[in-house]
Order: C-alpha cells, then sequence, then structure tokens
C-alpha cells in the first residue's frame, strides 16, 4: 500500500522547516514558516483524535493560515476533512453534512458571525483559534521535533497513518450548479497521483509561489493550491476569497506571486479592476472550470503582458485532468492529458467507442480518477464503467494529444434532432456586444439557458443584465454564420447573471430565472 497525504505533507513541510510556505494576505500578509506549519498540524491533530472518534471533521473557513492547519491537521490524525461550501445556501450545506456523517466541525468565530443562521448544521462547532492557543506550547515542541527527527521518527511520535491506497483521505460535494450535492470520494492514491501529475506539467517552470484565493470546498482549491503547496510543491499567498479584484491584485503584486489559477469569470474582473500595474508581474495564468473566451485570452495578454493558458478537470478528476502550458500548447484546447490518463470518446447513444479525432462524450482513465460518489452505488454505476469515467462532456482529441471541449450535456439542448451548444452562442454574443463597445469587462452579463418547449422540446434564452437589442442580437448571430436552429427567439433581462461561488455560472438558477421571465411576460422574443 502506498503512503499516506498525511505521509507526503510531513515529508514535504519537513524538509527546509526553515522557508516559508505560506503568506496570510487575509491577515496583512503573515509569513508562516513550513517547520511552523507542520508543528501546528501535528498539535492540533493530537486534539482532533481526543475530540472526534469518528472518521471524518467538517471544516467551515476561507483559504488562509487557519484553513491550511485544520486541513492539514486533519490528515495527520488520520481523518477526512471534509470542507462545507457555506455560499451554497444552507440546504445544500445541511445536505452535505449529513451525508458525510459529521458531528465535528472545525471553524472560526468570525465565520459563526458572518454567516449567522446559514451556518451548516454539522456538529459541535470547535473554534480554531482557541484549539490553537491552548496547543500553542506543543506547537512549539512539534517544530523543534521537526528540525532534528528524521521524518520516520516524526510520523511515529506524532502517530501519523503511514500507509493510505485506496482510503478515503477528501470528500468534495459538487457545487450543486445542476442538482443536489453529490459526495465526491477521493483517496489518497487520487490526490497524491495528480499532485504528481501536476508536478509533472508545471514542476520545470520554476513557479515560486501560487495564489490561494479558490474555495477550500473548490476542487482546485482543495488540490491545487492547499495540497500541492503543503507537499513540497511552491508556496502559496492566500487570500480569503477570489470575489475581490482589487485586494487580489495588491496580493499578488506585494507578494511577487508567480501562478494564477482561477476561473475565465473571475479572471476578467481581475483584469479590469486589478490591471497591469498589479498584475503584470505573473508569469503564469490557468483557467479552469469554464470554457476561456478567446477574446478574453487575447485581451489578457495584450491588456497584462502574461500570457493565459487553459486547463481542464472535474473534481472526480482530483480534479486536474489536462492542462496547455509553454512549450506545449494550442489554443482553444484544454491542452494535453497528464501524466498517466487515458482519453477516449464513446457515442452518446450507443456508447460505442469512436475513433481519435472523432467528437463524443469524454472518458478517462487514470490514478486520479475517483473509486465512486458517496452512498450513491446507483450513480457511481452509471459513470464508472470498467475503470473509464463517463462524463458529462462533449470533446475530442486530436492525432497530437490535444484535447478540445465542446461543451457540457448539461450546456446543450436537443432542438430540432440536434444538440445545441450554450457556450458557442454566449461567446458569438460576447464578441458582437464587445464590439458595439457595450460589454462591461469585468462583469458576467450574459448567460444561454433554456427552457422546456412543447413542439421543439427545448428553446434556448438569453440572460443578460446589459442593454441588447434582441432583432440586432439575431441579425449579428446570423452574419457570423450561427445555424439559424441556434439562434436563441427569447431573451430576458435580469439584474445579474447568477454565478456560483466557485466562478460557475450557475445553471439551475438560471434556467428558474428563464422559466420565472417566461411566465411573468418580462421578455423580448423575436419574430
Amino acid at each position: 500500500m502506498t503512503e499516506s497525504l498525511g505521509m507526503a505533507c510531513l515529508r514535504g513541510l519537513s524538509r527546509g522547516g526553515h522557508r516559508v510556505a505560506l503568506i496570510d494576505g487575509g491577515m496583512a500578509g503573515r509569513e508562516v514558516k513550513a517547520g511552523l506549519l507542520l508543528g501546528a498540524g501535528l498539535a492540533l491533530a493530537q486534539k482532533i483524535r481526543q475530540e472526534e472518534p469518528g472518521p471524518r471533521v467538517g471544516v467551515v473557513l476561507p483559504p488562509g493560515a487557519g484553513g491550511a492547519i485544520a486541513n492539514l491537521a486533519c490528515v495527520l490524525a488520520g481523518k477526512t476533512p471534509v470542507n462545507l461550501n457555506f455560499t451554497s445556501g444552507r440546504e445544500a450545506a445541511d445536505s452535505a453534512a449529513r451525508q458525510a456523517g459529521l458531528k465535528t466541525v472545525i471553524t472560526a468565530k468570525v465565520m459563526e458571525e458572518k454567516l449567522g443562521e446559514q451556518f451548516p448544521e454539522a456538529g459541535r462547532r470547535l473554534d480554531l483559534g482557541r484549539m490553537l492557543k491552548e496547543e500553542k506550547l506543543w506547537a512549539v515542541v512539534w517544530s523543534v521535533l521537526a528540525w532534528i527527527l528524521p521524518v520516520g521518527w516524526l510520523a511515529w511520535l506524532g502517530n501519523v497513518p503511514k500507509e493510505g491506497g485506496d482510503r478515503e483521505a477528501g470528500l468534495l460535494f459538487t457545487s450543486g450548479s445542476t442538482g443536489e450535492p453529490k459526495g465526491v470520494v477521493l483517496t489518497h492514491d487520487n490526490i497524491l497521483a495528480n499532485l504528481r501529475q501536476i508536478d509533472g506539467v508545471l514542476g520545470d517552470l520554476q513557479l515560486r509561489s501560487v495564489l490561494g484565493c479558490l474555495p477550500l470546498f473548490h476542487s482546485f482549491g482543495f488540490t491545487v493550491t492547499l495540497w500541492w503547496p503543503l507537499t513540497a510543491g511552491p508556496r502559496v499567498v492566500t487570500y480569503p476569497s477570489p470575489l475581490d479584484p482589487h485586494a487580489l491584485g495588491d496580493v499578488i503584486s506585494k507578494f511577487s506571486v508567480d501562478l494564477l489559477v482561477t476561473t475565465p469569470t473571475f479572471l476578467r474582473t481581475l483584469m479590469r479592476r486589478a490591471g497591469k500595474e498589479k498584475l503584470g508581474r505573473l508569469k503564469m495564468v490557468v483557467t479552469g472550470a469554464e470554457k476561456l473566451p478567446g477574446l478574453l485570452r487575447e485581451d489578457f495578454e495584450e491588456k497584462i503582458g502574461v500570457k493565459v493558458y487553459e486547463g481542464y478537470g472535474m473534481t472526480e478528476g482530483s480534479p486536474v485532468v489536462a492542462v496547455n502550458r509553454p512549450g506545449a500548447e494550442r489554443p482553444g484546447t484544454v491542452g494535453k492529458a497528464v501524466g498517466g490518463m487515458e482519453i477516449r470518446t464513446v457515442d452518446e447513444e450507443t456508447g460505442k467507442v469512436l475513433p481519435m479525432g472523432n467528437p463524443g462524450i469524454l472518458e478517462f482513465r487514470g490514478p486520479n480518477i475517483f473509486p465512486g460518489y458517496l452512498g450513491r452505488p446507483d450513480l457511481t454505476a452509471k459513470v464508472l464503467r470498467e475503470g473509464w469515467y463517463h462524463s458529462a462532456d462533449f470533446g475530442r482529441v486530436d492525432e497530437e494529444g490535444f484535447l478540445t471541449i465542446e461543451g457540457r450535456r448539461a450546456r446543450f439542448s436537443k432542438i430540432g434532432g440536434e444538440m445545441v451548444p450554450h457556450g458557442l452562442v454566449e461567446e458569438r454574443l460576447m464578441s458582437w456586444l464587445k464590439g458595439k463597445g457595450i460589454w462591461h469587462e469585468g462583469v458576467q452579463e450574459l448567460m444561454v439557458t433554456a427552457v422546456e418547449d412543447e413542439k421543439k422540446g427545448e428553446s434556448l434564452v438569453v440572460l443578460h443584465s446589459c442593454e441588447l437589442e434582441t432583432i440586432e442580437a439575431e441579425k449579428a448571430l446570423r452574419e457570423m454564420g450561427v445555424p439559424n436552429l441556434w439562434i436563441p427567439k427569447r431573451f430576458v433581462r435580469v439584474k445579474v447573471v447568477p454565478i456560483l461561488a466557485s466562478g460557475k455560472l450557475d445553471l439551475a438558477a438560471g434556467r428558474k430565472l428563464a422559466q420565472s421571465g417566461m411566465t411573468s411576460g418580462a421578455v423580448s422574443s423575436i419574430g
């Protein structure tokens, strides 16, 4: 059996304990050295074992020193950290806590005060600040021991589980963009394999620091900006929210962040509000979670002077599956698969494997693919077939191995027997609005969704918060060569286009807005 995530963190943090492993940008740039971070984790792990005999511990904390220490302490104690999505609403968070069987949650007073009645019902609450004060002496002792003892001795004294293998190491819940949260079980092997895969793609680029502002309940925030830095990856510079572009720009500039991992939605806002003065020192930007519009990629490189590389992943893949990188990139694709990953396409109707280059439903196989959904063998059987993960995405792989994502099944509508991609229609409309000079950079002002249609099965609806002439929009789409079947005939004006905390479009809320707009009459139609 292979080693545990806890051992990998112990090994990574004990190596060069004097180096700064984390800078807490939300706490006036407090620097935390690797040895002290490990010492605090080992001390808190003792406390967690005393307080929670069960296998899982809830965590309700933003990115920062506190969130890192809480998660680290859990894996050092042999527990699974369950970072709850405190932005998804009380109902979804409570569902996740119930599914995970949580009886204890680590949080902070400021989080309890901020969330109030929206705080998840996840059992008794342990205040991280109070626990760290109580264990301060032990944290210092463990830090000293980490300096002088071999890793094996330190693990033995700290009772850190040495073996991980296919045991549960992480439990993440889907964002709920299309329904009730599903628990994605990630094993020690899954996470450690993905960390090796990330190193294989980015390890030789001499990236000294990465911005950690994505929520810890987000799969990229969990693996890329939490465990990668804690297992001897680059230093992480944290900030508690991805929604404050001014502060993020200051943090990136002040602490010389090299790598930014974000979503196109957040990147657009950051470009507009922070500008080249603060972002120009970045060495690399990687986007994921949604399609990177070509216009955004070009604008960012032109205005900021830094290239943007598109990647791809999913929670079930731990999450990184493919990424473009310097020397191996192709704009419009999400890059090549990370090491050890296999990709194929299958026919949606028959499930037949298609020849390379043919578009179809994407399937993936590799050491980072999860073993199944928590307590849902029915859902697991639908997506895991003979080791292959059957995704919700359409795409194709070319002869050189570059992966192109055509769209998600959830973002397609079947109209007149043809699959119509919402994302492509969105991109064309954004391009048109920008050309007219009425697109406000940094704000997601448009979303294509669908509602049921008695005659055609579904019909496209455009939600927009900007000024938009529907007849002009139709004409523009036709002139761009968009097929008639793909042109939306209904437009609904909304105050704000719904966005999840992860930076993705909120698909469920979008559909509801479209439906309510249709029934209330707040809709413009063409023809």
